[in-house]
């Protein structure tokens, strides 16, 4: 069984998404002090590797304590999109992999964007999502959309809305890692940490597949 890290580490300074808090993890206790390490994190619930609420746009939507941890884990794929920066992923784009957009799907797109992820283009130049493939995809019924930019497209408040809405409720994960590494398909694996009654978290998202 092969176990692959879809996570960026989180560091001490890391950028975060313009407006978001940053990142900071601070040594509160050490052996020596304390006799044991312990430290304190002021983190963003969007900091790195994360995934969305309903709740993160819609004050009536579903809040992390409140999504199906089903909605988590399971059966993924991953759709190879190569893209160069500040392009779009169309519904032409996605057409070609319909047979695999079906209701309760969990869906990857590697744009090949996480390797630049800690470069200063990482937050500005991201490949985009275009509004009628976010509106294609909510038509599909998928539930869960993983991505390697930090935001679905440049169009992030209206995207969001489109996959966040009451009656889509797709799960959307930003800033995953290491996408290269995995075959078509594979078991996805990224739980939240239960804030209750909040918006997002940061992930351990990881793929699971046999040698």
């Amino acid at each position: 069984m092969n176990i692959v890290d879809l996570s960026h580490p989180l560091v001490h300074g890391a950028p975060a998404f313009p407006n978001d808090p940053k990142l900071a993890i601070i040594p509160h206790g050490t052996v020596a002090t304390h006799s044991y390490n312990i430290s304190q994190v002021l983190i963003g619930t969007h900091q790195g590797t994360h995934l969305d609420a309903m709740f993160h746009f819609f004050d009536d939507g579903r809040t992390l304590d409140q999504m199906p941890l089903d909605w988590f884990y399971g059966p993924a794929r991953v759709l190879h999109l190569p893209k160069a920066p500040n392009t779009e992923i169309t519904v032409a784009d996605l057409h070609p992999h319909e047979t695999h957009l079906t209701a309760e799907a969990k869906i990857i797109l590697n744009t090949g964007w996480h390797r630049h992820f800690g470069q200063p283009d990482f937050f500005t130049s991201f490949p985009s999502l275009t509004l009628e493939a976010a509106r294609y995809l909510a038509s599909r019924r998928i539930r869960l959309l993983g991505l390697d930019t930090p935001t679905p497209g440049r169009q992030w408040l209206e995207l969001h809305h489109i996959l966040l809405a009451k009656d889509v409720e797709i799960v959307v994960v930003e800033s995953l890692a290491n996408l290269d590494a995995l075959p078509a398909t594979f078991t996805f694996a990224g739980f939240p940490l239960n804030f209750a009654g909040r918006d997002g978290s940061p992930i351990r998202a990881v793929a699971i597949f046999d040698q």
